[in-house]
């Protein structure tokens, strides 16, 4: 098992230009437009902040000027796509998303250059706070309208090019977002329409058009959800925080990693409850989380299968539910792995259940009416999502190959989400932030798996 993590200097330098907007090259219509329910959820109103990675192209046949290129990439992606250069609000009435598209608006698009190479920079290996410079500032606005989409390319010395991308968690899961980017790449290779269609549909997932007899959920047994009213009122404390010295750091788990830990467990296991597993017991035991309070562990579990009649393959907002478990600190500290694997296999079990998904929607409609606070950051949440099978790492060449790396900008605010990267030799990467004091101590818990599996 390897490491990146953030260092202490930095020689990336880039130069910005002045931020300009990208219109659809068609008209586009005027609209108003509501968002799912689960679009709707309070906890996703975040830009997420992602950096994709292109090495220099090894052909001479490459355009001269890729952000041009990408400039017009993206003004015929928005025709399809033109919901992404709208303005997002939060109505004061019911406190519901809405989002306005009108033929003035666009998205907000910076051009920038480095003297640097990604050589230099290891392909952006090392996780590092100069990475924003790569991506668009624009943040989203706690009061009034912001957009929901902005990019920014980056040229290199070596030719190569980085393409940073500010989108509304609100607007797009990560399928979603995956969606839209290989269109757009797509666009700048010459084609003349996506691959795949976008559909809007946010009306399939509303709690009122679900289709699911409410009067069937209330007669079989309700799903098992977790109680976070009560789970906030014990949460496990850490010595560690709160601390503003926070490191952001990537492990590489191998193959033979994950092999080899999945011979701990008896049972059939899938490298995601495996892995989830460890993991969060790891930073458990890395924070010294206090034994009575409660850990939680979060993971999002995709919907779209049991969603009847299906979601259109083209759909692109967010369309998963959060998979729970509650425990202890010092059952978790205390479990062996195998115990663990099986509460993450139960939650991911009852996850798939439509009446799991009808009381989801419940749940959020409800908070918007009274947003229960559950503040994270302490250690004691665990929020997982899984990259790896999103097709992030496929190719769609406009002269520069395929992404040599994908880089997800996680704030330091939010250090409770832990994302699986995909790795091109196989295995996982994976993506966490830990305060400074604990991180070592976590890679040792984690390196576990390969020194001595057995006392798991």
């Amino acid at each position: 098992m390897g490491s990146q993590g953030m260092s202490s200097s930095s020689p990336l330098v880039v130069k910005k230009s002045q931020v300009f907007i990208v219109k659809p090259s068609k008209t586009t219509p005027n609209d108003s437009l509501s968002l799912s329910t689960l679009d709707n959820d309070p906890y996703l109103e975040i830009l997420a902040k992602t950096i994709y990675v292109y090495a220099p192209p090894t052909s001479k046949d490459v355009h001269e000027d890729p952000t041009s290129l990408l400039e017009q990439a993206l003004s015929h992606a928005l025709v399809y796509y033109y919901p992404l250069a709208g303005k997002l609000h939060r109505r004061s009435q019911d406190h519901r998303l809405e989002l306005k598209c009108t033929s003035v608006d666009g998205v907000p698009f910076v051009k920038a250059t480095s003297e640097c190479t990604l050589a230099s920079l290891n392909y952006l290996e090392d996780i590092d706070e100069a990475l924003y410079q790569l991506v668009p500032c624009d943040e989203a606005a706690t009061y009034g309208s912001y957009n929901a989409l902005a990019l920014q390319v980056t040229t290199f010395a070596c030719g190569g090019i980085t393409i940073g991308t500010a989108l509304s968690h609100s607007l797009c899961d990560g399928f979603g977002a995956c969606q839209f980017f290989k269109a757009l790449t797509e666009f700048a290779a010459g084609k003349a329409e996506p691959s795949i269609v976008p559909a809007w549909d946010r009306h399939c997932l509303t709690s009122n058009n679900f289709n699911l007899n409410v009067g069937q959920v209330e007669e079989e047994q309700a799903p098992k959800l977790i109680d976070f009213v009560e789970a906030c009122s014990n949460v496990a404390t850490s010595p560690y925080t709160p601390t503003n010295d926070m490191v952001c750091e990537i492990l590489n788990i191998t193959s033979q990693d994950i092999t080899q830990l999945k011979k701990t467990i008896s049972e059939e296991v899938t490298t995601l409850e495996i892995l989830a597993a460890h993991v969060w017991k790891a930073r458990c035991l890395a924070l010294k989380l206090s034994p009575e309070g409660t850990t939680l562990f979060g993971m999002a579990v995709g919907i779209r299968r049991i969603v009847e009649p299906p979601l259109q393959e083209g759909y692109y907002g967010n369309a998963f539910v959060k998979g729970n478990v509650a425990m202890k600190a010092k059952e978790l500290s205390n479990s062996p792995l195998s115990h663990v694997v099986k509460l993450i296999k139960e939650a991911k079990r009852a996850a798939m259940e439509k009446k799991y998904l009808h009381e989801q929607l419940r749940e959020i409609e409800r908070s918007l009416k009274v947003k229960v606070m559950c503040g994270g950051g302490n250690g004691a949440f665990m929020l997982l999502t899984d990259w790896r099978q999103m097709g992030l790492l496929d190719e769609v060449d406009f002269g520069y190959g395929g992404t040599v790396n994908i880089v997800p900008l996680v704030p330091k605010y939010i250090p409770d989400i832990c994302i699986f990267l995909p790795r091109k030799n196989g295995g996982v990467r994976v993506l966490v932030t830990l305060p400074r004091a604990a991180m070592d101590n976590f890679k040792m818990h984690v390196n576990l798996l390969t020194t001595n599996p057995l006392i798991l």
